[in-house]
């Protein structure tokens, strides 16, 4: 009798169905009543980080628009077409990473004209769309323009930007995001409770942080932490992974507390004898020193002090960024913290005299939120989209993406600290850029990072009721570089 072979949990617990689909629900209730009610386009781009759901998302919506006995938009599973999926002739899975030439799609548009063999519709699944070639585009571009009334494209990415306007244009859009921690640990939990996996609340904490919203690398990353010891938890994940526990940071800054420099060095100095890479340490550390600032804020914590946990996370954040140009990483990372223990680093909060103006960066990103709206953003997202192919000054305007508008101001991102530093000095070129492509606002640039930061803050803000006010900004012009650094250079605190 042959053993059965192992599923990987990732393929074990893909999701059958809409309602499985983790974190997306916005997404697949939309297009369950889409289905339900006959009302679906030919055409859809999935668009979102890697391992949030678009594959499955688009391979639940083929089936579900093929399924012949369909249960309020969900495929039923038991008919014909569901239970023959994943050989049907009419579905066809194409990988762009792989197959990106003209001749491929040139081959789709021959073959798209057929009727489809056993099932109502014939669907043509493209993964990493983006890979395309320009020649194969403007072939596929012919397709969608005008498709056949049996066959419907759904197109998958995670660099979204790199597609043609001309082709997103003629596609409904659909925007993945990377799944909650709420959600993922809920799935998790659920997982370990089936599989019968021993995984504490900790250990589940640090799995979320590895996957990075990522519910494919949880699932990998807890199938083989299942492999080894009977019970997971974050000390042995920590040492699997090479990562510093929660516990050994807490231990850190007791140490801090109590002002006591040769053990907080012997401890610094162990991290770095066990092969602790040093930018992951600092970004646990700046993740311990944020929880430490909301229990200030709140009351729950009286021995830290807000102003040099700030100072201190600052000085970290500016030797993270350096970490990369810097071989002595833990050597800096020992001199902030003996620095801020001698400038009694930990002490009760004093009345903060000194109230620091607003940068420039942090009116424009109130004055963004003031009167955001989603029609100025898609105005914006496609204007971009059509110069990513320029270049303005020392920038690449395929670096930048827009994520926030109103009909005044603009936000955009970047992952490199630098880039962002960059496009804030040149802050007026870009609007001069943009003024001559008819559009007139005053734009802004910050890290990913932090634009996950004050999404959540303009989201906790909205709940709470409160408005944001228009602030002006000053009157000073930016005439030198010294001026440029001193109103662009605001501390971003990177905390992933």
């Amino acid at each position: 009798m042959s053993e059965t072979a192992y599923k990987v949990l990732y393929r074990k617990y893909r999701p059958n169905n809409f309602s499985e689909v983790v974190g997306q629900d916005t997404i697949t209730e939309t297009l369950k009543a889409s289905i339900k009610n006959k009302t679906f386009a030919h055409a859809y781009v999935f668009t979102g980080p890697r391992g949030t759901g678009k594959t499955s998302t688009a391979k639940i919506m083929a089936k579900a628009l093929n399924c012949e006995n369909p249960i309020d938009g969900e495929p039923c599973g038991k008919c014909r077409c569901c239970q023959d999926f994943t050989t049907s002739p009419d579905i066809i899975e194409i990988d762009a990473a792989s197959n990106n030439g003209v001749d491929e799609i040139r081959e789709l548009r021959n073959n798209v004209m057929l009727s489809p063999g056993e099932s109502k519709y014939k669907i043509y699944i493209i993964d990493e769309v983006h890979m395309l070639s320009a020649g194969a585009f403007n072939a596929l571009l012919k397709t969608l323009e005008e498709p056949p009334e049996h066959a419907v494209f759904i197109l998958a990415t995670t660099e979204v930007y790199k597609i043609p306007i001309t082709i997103l244009s003629r596609c409904q859009r659909y925007d993945f995001k990377k799944i909650s921690k709420q959600d993922m640990l809920s799935h998790l939990k659920d997982i370990c409770f089936k599989e019968k996996i021993s995984c504490d609340e900790a250990a589940l904490d640090e799995i979320y942080e590895l996957s990075d919203g990522c519910l494919r690398d949880a699932l990998s990353i807890l199938d083989q932490l299942s492999k080894g010891d009977k019970k997971i938890t974050s000390e042995n994940i920590a040492e699997r992974y090479n990562l510093v526990s929660d516990k050994k940071i807490d231990e850190l800054f007791k140490k801090i507390v109590k002002s006591n420099s040769e053990e907080v060095i012997n401890i610094l100095n162990q991290f770095q004898d066990n092969g602790m890479n040093p930018q992951k340490l600092i970004k646990k550390i700046l993740k311990f020193l944020e929880k430490k600032c909301i229990e200030i804020k709140s009351g729950v914590n009286k021995e830290f002090s807000f102003i040099k946990v700030k100072k201190l996370m600052i000085a970290l954040n500016d030797i993270y960024i350096d970490a990369r140009i810097n071989d002595n990483v833990y050597s800096m990372v020992i001199l902030a913290i003996l620095d801020l223990m001698n400038d009694q680093v930990i002490e009760k909060d004093k009345p903060d005299i000194k109230t620091n103006p607003l940068s420039i960066i942090d009116i424009r990103i109130n004055n963004c939120f003031e009167s955001a709206d989603k029609e100025s953003l898609q105005k914006i997202t496609a204007l971009w989209n059509s110069l990513l192919k320029d270049k303005l000054s020392e920038l690449d305007v395929s670096e930048y993406k827009p994520v926030a508008s109103s009909n005044k101001h603009v936000i955009f991102t970047s992952e490199d600290e630098s880039l962002v530093n960059l496009f804030n000095m040149k802050s007026e070129d870009v609007e001069k850029m943009l003024k001559k492509a008819k559009m007139q606002v005053k734009v802004v640039a910050i890290t990913e990072s932090r634009w996950k930061d004050e999404k959540e803050k303009y989201k906790v803000n909205v709940k709470k009721g409160y408005k944001y006010k228009y602030i002006e900004e000053p009157e000073k012009k930016i005439t030198d570089d010294a001026e440029i650094k001193e109103l662009f250079e605001d501390k971003l605190i990177e905390v992933s």
